[in-house]
């Protein structure tokens, strides 16, 4: 008896386990009802799905609060695709992914697994990882379409092969269906003939009625010709029936009567041609309907939004054809949920936008406008309208526009933002004046609630006074949008961008580098502008250097040529005016080209001025003359002695009232005049430097910019300061082709003439005069070597843009010779480090030595990476063979990981340390490492960070590399550190306990190295 309520028992607790987890003998999904249906229903939908959805919402709300919007470009449709760093979304979307796989793989029996697919496809879209997204809403359409024999949603109960007994059923029911139809049809044809033959006997009738009473009205009175009803007569009784006879008012009342029927009989059919035409089409379109689809999707939203997604991910994708085919679909759909309905006109304008078809995207926004129920929305599609006239110039259009998107905002930025534009429409459609614009603007700047919009409202302003050709004014507002602190980053982005064209067309290279190089970096690489701005803030770096070179040493040798009083007099002035201001004196090279800061505040090019508030060694002279005669004086009004409110004191007492200043040392003064040449071959390498930068600068503005004035002035000046130019003849050259293309020939044949004078022999003489030799040249250039030759020419005189720009020509002059990659490669790294810096250097680098391996190239582009991070023993060689008697390979022993760092202060350290430490627990939490640090050498600054250990050997320490390699910066980046480190900072390698200590020993990592590359990475 025990036995069997024992098995009872054991029965029970497995049927408990039956219906309410699913894991039971079932096979399909269809077959899970009842309570153990609803049980993972319940459980899908308030758990995983649930919280998933919530952390969705959330995570929208917080960027909705944190985003940005550029009102001055086109607002994309859709909010949150335009992020500037997804990756920061990121780990909240991946708990909801986690989430929704969870439920999808526990629960695969409830309701709610398609819409987990759904969530997690939306959630890899919000992080732009839309190869996945793509990914994820295919296998959802494939899987989930109720019309897919293969799917999971497909019904065999209503979908399978019919026999042939149903089929014959089916055709049967289809003959009596089709003469029920006929019958039908010519049921009502016969009505409408009987219809029709009645109104025509009723016609027949009165017309016979009509002639009767004639006939008897001519028999009673026969009227003679003169009492015959006139014309007129006739036409009164037809307008007052009260004079017409009897007879004649009952024939008129018969044939209205007639013609009313008539009228009622065509009514009547075409209104029932009209009802059968409508069942016709209606029969027709259920027969053509995909069998099942009406019936099967009734209710059942998911699928729909699957579509949905799927439709977006394909346009940010650039997949057009294919979205447009899934929105086809969706509204041929039947019936179609009346939220993804209503959402797709917003998806058409978003697309439409992306491929250009603007006024196909105002008719959707126009449909969107009118189906959206939430009002932020339809706010946002009218000012997109607004911005899409704006930018087709239909001036009218857009005002009234940006005026809807006003009313209908909830929120004051948008509503602020739609004020701007219209103020400024209205100016522009000349509906007020420029003074009463201007006047708005300040007023609300005045606003408390616009203090956060400063930026804007100068901005703002600039547009209207560039509109109106006040171009100075326009610059000082833009300048004063970029400088204010805080605001919006895209209006200070467009400021920048709109400052950089101002002072690029008035050849003011200098400050328009600056201003494009500010605007690239807070333009998204989406932008269309952001090729045109990268490339000439890159074409300007050489411009602007060599600017900076030729105003600097121009100012040095006029400096030079003061005398040695005049020029300490002026150092002290200066050193005392920096003292005064708080400034800090140090040291250093610069502190010469402050001094003569002010001469460049109007020259940004090569152009001169008489001005002597412009002029260093006037205005220097001018100081020390003015503290010769009046001595230091505090800047105030009545500064002169006699005209003091306090000249009544005595001396003594005034000087007691002074603060005595510090003394002015003689190595100050010293330091601060180093940089000016004083030895003739200090003045002759300030020459030498002027001389190739007018050289630099002669070529750089013919062929980066193609502005042959400026080219001209540099070489003229080149060649009529510099006789003696050691490229004379090739400035002579280009000198000729500038003056060629401005079309002065009278200039180019003078200079030509020149050229074949003093340089008869020279190739550029040749190239000059001989075409053949031109082609020969050409020919010449078509040989891989020399071309290379010439481009490493050209790198040796630090012309690094042409050298990225032949090394890009390459690939399409020498199609399928790959023997030179390597080099072309390493020479652009080292020209992009010398005019970009060190982080593009190192991402240059990084790049070759993936491409490259094995290689010599690779070889010293780790070494030159190695000696960026610090590494200053990075270009001694090592052979391999002197590695094998100080380090042993043992694949079975204990093995370490060990990181290598340089130049890192305590701080940085310790954030090194903890991120690892929190790499570590995420990736490998059971591994049971401990981490420790150490200083490898004290004098190349170089430290290690110990992770231990392993103790299975080689294997699973090389799996651990491997993983680091894959997440560099996840690796060495702790969250919130004050600075971050790059995952070009470190090198990591594995090594035994033995080789380890070896490493330690040497106080160097370069010999181990070696033998690390060899024996573990080949």
């Amino acid at each position: 008896m025990e036995k069997l309520k024992k098995i009872l028992s054991l029965s029970f607790v497995a049927l408990f386990i039956v219906i309410f987890t699913g894991c039971s003998t079932t096979r399909s999904k269809s077959d899970v009802k009842g309570i153990k249906k609803l049980y993972h229903n319940t459980t899908s939908k308030f758990n995983g799905y649930f919280n998933a959805k919530e952390l969705m919402n959330t995570t929208k709300l917080e960027l909705d609060a944190t985003t940005e919007n550029n009102y001055n470009k086109i607002l994309p449709v859709f909010d949150y695709i335009e992020l500037d760093n997804p990756t920061a979304i990121a780990p909240n979307m991946d708990k909801a992914i986690e989430k929704v796989i969870t439920v999808a793989t526990i629960h695969d029996f409830s309701n709610y697994v398609d819409d987990c697919y759904v969530l997690m496809g939306e959630a890899q879209y919000m992080k732009q990882d839309y190869a996945s997204a793509e990914e994820t809403f295919q296998y959802f359409e494939e899987e989930f379409d109720p019309l897919n024999p293969y799917g999971r949603e497909y019904s065999k109960a209503k979908f399978k092969r019919k026999s042939p007994k149903e089929r014959r059923k089916e055709l049967d029911a289809e003959r009596k269906e089709k003469d029920k139809e006929r019958k039908a049809e010519e049921k009502e044809r016969d009505e409408q003939r009987k219809i029709e033959e009645k109104a025509r006997e009723a016609e027949r009738k009165a017309r016979s009625e009509r002639s009767k009473k004639s006939k008897k009205k001519k028999k009673r009175t026969k009227k003679r010709p003169s009492e015959r009803p006139t014309k007129e007569e006739v036409e009164e009784k037809k307008s007052d029936p009260s004079i017409m006879t009897r007879e004649e008012r009952e024939a008129a009342r018969a044939v209205e009567k007639a013609a009313k029927e008539e009228q009622e009989a065509q009514e009547k059919f075409e209104k029932e041609k009209q009802k059968l035409e409508e069942e016709k089409a209606e029969q027709k379109e259920k027969e053509n309907r995909p069998q099942g689809e009406g019936a099967v999707l009734k209710n059942k939203t998911a699928f729909y939004e699957g579509l949905y997604w799927l439709a977006r991910t394909y346009i940010e994708t650039e997949r057009f054809s294919a979205a447009k085919n899934v929105l086809d679909r969706l509204e041929n759909t039947d019936p179609l949920s009346e939220d993804v309905a209503n959402k797709l006109p917003a998806v058409k304008a978003h697309m439409y936008i992306r491929t250009g078809e603007m006024d196909a995207a105002l008719v959707a926004l126009d449909e969107a406008i009118e189906l959206e129920k939430e009002r932020k929305l339809r706010a946002r599609y009218a000012f997109i309208k607004g911005q899409i006239y704006e930018q087709q110039d239909n001036a009218a259009l857009a005002y009234t526009e940006y005026k809807r998107a006003k009313k209908f905002s909830p929120n004051y930025e948008m509503e602020f933002n739609a004020e701007l534009n219209e103020l400024k429409l209205s100016y522009k459609t000349g509906q007020t004046s420029k003074q009463k614009a201007l006047k708005k603007l300040e007023k609300m700047s005045k606003e408390a609630k616009n203090l956060a919009y400063l930026d804007q409202l100068y901005f703002t302003q600039g547009q209207i006074k560039l509109n109106s050709n006040d171009i100075a004014g326009a610059m000082a507002d833009f300048n004063e949008a970029v400088s204010i602190g805080g605001g919006n980053k895209n209006v200070k982005l467009e400021a920048n961008y709109k400052l950089a064209e101002l002072l690029y067309n008035q050849g003011l290279y200098r400050d328009a580098k600056k201003n494009y190089d500010a605007a690239v970096k807070a333009m998204p690489i989406t932008d269309d502008r952001y090729a045109t701005a990268k490339r000439l803030a890159d074409n300007l770096t050489d411009i602007a250097k060599n600017i900076e070179i030729v105003n600097l040493q121009d100012s040095l040798l006029k400096l030079s040529m003061m005398s040695e009083e005049e020029l300490k007099d002026m150092a002290r002035a200066n050193i005392e005016e920096r003292k005064a201001n708080g400034e800090n004196l140090e040291v250093e090279q610069k502190r010469t080209s402050n001094i003569l800061s002010g001469s460049n505040r109007r020259s940004q090019g090569l152009g001169k001025t008489n001005f002597f508030a412009y002029n260093p060694l006037a205005l220097n002279q001018g100081k020390a003359e003015f503290k010769k005669t009046w001595g230091t004086r505090v800047l105030e009004d009545n500064w002169r002695r006699s005209l003091r409110t306090d000249v009544g004191s005595s001396v003594d007492e005034q000087v007691a009232e002074e603060v005595e200043p510090d003394a002015i040392t003689d190595e100050e003064v010293a330091n601060y005049l180093r940089d000016v040449p004083s030895s003739d071959t200090q003045k002759r390498a300030s020459n030498l430097k002027i001389q190739n930068a007018l050289f630099q600068l002669g070529i750089l503005f013919r062929e980066r910019l193609r502005n042959y004035e400026r080219s001209v002035e540099s070489l003229e000046r080149l060649i009529r300061e510099y006789p003696d130019f050691e490229k004379r003849d090739e400035a002579l050259f280009y000198l000729y082709l500038s003056y060629r293309d401005l079309g002065d020939n009278t200039q180019a044949t003078l200079v030509l003439n020149k050229l074949k004078t003093e340089f008869p022999d020279s190739n550029f003489t040749k190239l000059a005069t001989d075409p053949n030799y031109a082609k020969s040249m050409k020919k010449d250039e078509g040989n891989i070597n020399t071309y290379y030759d010439r481009t490493y020419k050209l790198f040796e005189n630090g012309n690094y843009g042409a050298v990225i720009e032949r090394a890009e020509e390459k690939s399409n002059l020498f199609k399928g010779k790959t023997d030179y990659d390597a080099r072309f490669d390493l020479l652009t790294a080292m020209s992009i480090g010398s005019t970009k810096g060190k982080e593009e250097y190192v991402k240059q680098l990084q790049n070759l030595i993936r491409k490259h391996k094995n290689t010599p190239e690779e070889v010293r582009a780790k070494e030159i990476l190695r000696f960026l991070k610090g590494d200053q023993e990075a270009f001694n060689e090592i052979l391999y063979d002197e590695t094998k008697d100080k380090f042993t390979l043992d694949d079975n022993k204990l093995h370490y990981i060990f990181v290598v760092v340089y130049d890192k202060d305590q701080s940085e350290m310790q954030n090194l340390k903890i991120a690892i430490s929190d790499y570590n627990k995420k990736y490998h939490r059971r591994d049971n490492l401990k981490i420790s640090n150490i200083s490898l050498n004290p004098e190349s600054k170089s430290q290690i960070i110990l992770i231990r250990s392993y103790n299975d050997g080689k294997e699973p320490a090389m799996a651990y590399y491997n993983g680091v390699l894959k997440n560099k910066r996840e690796f060495i980046t702790r969250q919130n550190a004050d600075k971050p480190s790059k995952p070009s900072d470190f090198d990591i390698y594995v090594a035994t306990q033995k080789n380890y200590r070896e490493v330690v020993k040497q106080r160097s990592v370069n010999e181990y190295r070696v033998f690390f590359e060899k024996e573990y990475l080949e």
